[in-house]
């Protein structure tokens, strides 16, 4: 985990060949996966799925998966990849946020702009405090992403 934290494909690769066991999870219930995607190495989380050992779809620390991770820190060619092997884009975490949610607190347009042309996320969807995308992109001052959500059709 340390390894694809710090995007050490060859250590990663070097553990897996001596037995390393890639389906543990941390004390927060993360896998490889949910690191590799936060830090946005596409190598790594290739090479992690490319094992056939973790859930695409695998619930970490409150639920949020990896294309959520991925999503919050901004890395759109990590999205793209992990809907094109199966990603599930419609889940929400333990709070009601969804990947939308997580990609507008994140601020990168990119990656929004490539969640809503997936048409699967309700662009007003409310978590469980009532928040919409468009309110975490206002509360975290990304006003792109807000402009953008307002034209979409979002309140």
């Amino acid at each position: 985990m340390v390894a694809a934290w710090y995007r050490h494909r060859d250590v990663v690769e070097f553990l897996v060949g001596r037995g390393a066991d890639v389906s543990l999870v941390d004390r927060w219930g993360n896998n490889v996966l949910h690191l590799a995607c936060y830090n946005g190495d596409l190598e790594m989380v290739k090479l992690i799925l490319s094992m056939n050992v973790v859930n695409i779809n695998s619930r970490g620390w409150n639920s949020r998966t990896p294309v959520m991770r991925a999503a919050e820190s901004g890395h759109r060619d990590v999205v793209e990849f992990l809907v094109s092997r199966g990603a599930d884009v419609s889940l929400v975490d333990g709070y009601g946020d969804n990947v939308l949610h997580f990609a507008c607190r994140g601020g990168d347009l990119e990656t929004v702009k490539l969640i809503l042309s997936m048409n699967v996320v309700d662009i007003n969807a409310r978590n469980n405090d009532g928040k919409t995308a468009a309110d975490y992109a206002r509360d975290f001052g990304h006003q792109r992403l807000l402009n953008l959500l307002v034209s979409r059709g979002a309140h």
